[in-house]
């Protein structure tokens, strides 16, 4: 299984797969990402994304009515220490689609 090293100082941007692997604990991830939270918890690290997650990581908890896990990610998403959401907007949105669009 990988080894997920982590820096002693740290920004780490996490994308919506980690944030669901890590609440819904699906292995073999929630193994490698463990430490990573561990280390937020202690402040070695800081945990980033982007605000686009609210709707990345609800969609399917509302659609299939799992009130539960909707309040799980919301605390997560909303009222975390450990993770900070940056805003985003149209010119960011722009910005990526021009540099998704060099990728493919």
């Amino acid at each position: 299984m990988p080894v997920f090293s982590i820096p002693t100082s740290c920004t780490i941007y996490l994308d919506a797969n980690i944030i669901i692997y890590s609440v819904e604990k699906i292995e073999p991830y929630w193994s490698i990402l463990n430490p990573m939270w561990n280390a937020a918890q202690k402040a070695n690290c800081q945990l980033v994304s982007s605000e686009l997650l609210v709707l990345e990581t609800l969609v399917k908890p509302i659609k299939d009515e799992n009130d539960t896990l909707e309040k799980t990610f919301r605390e997560l998403l909303l009222a975390s220490k450990e993770l900070q959401l940056l805003p985003i907007n149209v010119m960011i949105l722009g910005n990526a689609a021009q540099l998704l669009a060099t990728q493919y």
